[in-house]
């Protein structure tokens, strides 16, 4: 059988090697090389905490059968080995453990908060509104990818500054966030099926009962305190349903960031809490920011289906904004210059152009056709009196239908 601590030593040489090797392949999924769409998916995907917590809030059982798979492995290796992710696959549990040989072994925070903290996202997330949700340890690794883009404002680095500053705390106390805060591992290490101690049920319990009453109240408040204001909503992602929905699932991993071509996706800095650094369309951020027609990339990586997978063609019909022309500030109708650039960006016809009685064409946007894409208003050049083009975001997204990309608009006389 051999020497029980040499075999000991060379299994746990074996398991460091693994770590290290999937932290590796994480950050390779994460930050670059040449991938396809979908592997910005992947390390999400795995975290059965963002499954469980969108299913709850959505009412359904699953949120993407092909992707719930990862997680639904997961869970069946927790019920035969605990907290077996936790030792041997966890990218983010290695990352942490770098501080490990340097911190200076102080324990200053002895609380066990993870139960506290998943019965809160749990209870929470059944109201709506999963407030820490973005605690998910490989929502967080995966924001490594996209830190710098869309990040000028503080804000929207609140979940991305976890990583540095748990790395911090592991400083002086290693371990602290995989033994104490992790709501994740507190998920894998309860499911393993043993029998626990009078003492295990009994913290539990408290767990449970302190999620509860922490997590429903503070959730109906804010749930109905923390929207953006009318005039304040944000332009989201084609493929997801309501503001409700996309606040309540989304776990701000950010994959949909990284794989947009055009930059148009960025992080957002205002509104509410529920909507507190959610992705958002930005068509002002440069030159060629705007949902382009022939692009689904973000709705092909999304982990808890708070953007829907859709086909092209169902892409293509979602309406997320509605666009109109502003007439004091259009080239065409206040200056009376000959300015076509609105209309030949266009790609769904939503635009038609009118000769005014001194001949100059001034355009008027089909309300019916347009699908909020904002590539009018990023290539509007009128720049004397703001941009021409307004664009109202739309709280729920509709599908345009044939008879609207049939409709025309009654030109004006002037």
């Amino acid at each position: 059988m051999g020497d029980p601590s040499f075999n000991k030593k060379h299994l746990r040489k074996i398991q460091w090697g693994v770590r290290w090797f999937l932290l590796g392949a994480a950050l390779f999924l994460i930050i670059g090389g040449p991938l396809p769409e979908y592997a910005a998916r992947i390390i999400p995907a795995l975290s059965p905490l963002t499954i469980v917590s969108a299913a709850v809030a959505r009412r359904f059982w699953y949120v993407s059968l092909v992707w719930s798979i990862p997680a639904f492995f997961v869970l069946g290796l927790s019920l035969w080995k605990g907290r077996f992710f936790c030792r041997w696959i966890c990218p983010l549990g290695t990352l942490y453990s770098i501080p490990r040989k340097g911190s200076l072994k102080r324990r200053f925070f002895p609380w066990k908060l993870n139960g506290i903290l998943f019965w809160f996202i749990i209870f929470s997330s059944a109201v709506g509104l999963p407030l820490i949700l973005f605690l998910d340890p490989l929502s967080t690794i995966a924001r490594i990818g996209v830190l710098g883009p869309g990040s000028r404002n503080p804000l929207a680095w609140i979940p991305g500054a976890l990583i540095p500053l748990i790395l911090l705390l592991c400083l002086v106390q290693p371990g602290i966030w995989c033994e104490q805060l992790c709501p994740l591992g507190y998920l894998v290490g309860k499911l393993k099926l043993k029998s626990r101690t009078p003492r295990q049920v009994n913290q539990m319990r408290r767990d449970l009962i302190a999620g509860l009453f922490l997590g429903v109240p503070l959730a109906l408040l804010l749930k109905n305190t923390a929207r953006a204001r009318k005039n304040e909503l944000p332009v989201l992602p084609p493929g997801a349903l309501d503001l409700d929905h996309f606040a309540s699932t989304c776990v701000r991993c950010y994959a949909c960031l990284k794989v947009c071509p055009t930059g148009v996706l960025t992080v957002r800095k205002k509104g509410g809490v529920a909507e507190l650094c959610i992705p958002e369309l930005d068509f002002d951020r440069h030159d060629g920011a705007y949902c382009e027609q022939y692009c689904h990339a973000c709705l092909r990586v999304c982990p808890t289906g708070a953007i829907q997978s859709l086909s092209i063609e169902r892409k293509q019909r979602q309406k997320i904004a509605t666009a109109s022309i502003v007439r004091e500030a259009c080239l065409g109708w206040e200056d009376h210059l000959e300015c076509v650039a609105c209309d030949e960006f266009c790609g769904y016809k939503a635009i038609e152009m009118h000769l005014g009685t001194n001949g100059i064409p001034k355009p008027i946007i089909n309300q019916r056709k347009c699908r909020g894409c904002g590539a009018c208003r990023n290539i509007c050049p009128a720049t004397r009196r703001g941009n021409a083009v307004k664009i109202e975001p739309l709280y729920t997204h509709k599908q345009v239908t044939e008879d609207d990309d049939r409709s025309a608009v009654q030109h004006p006389e002037t």
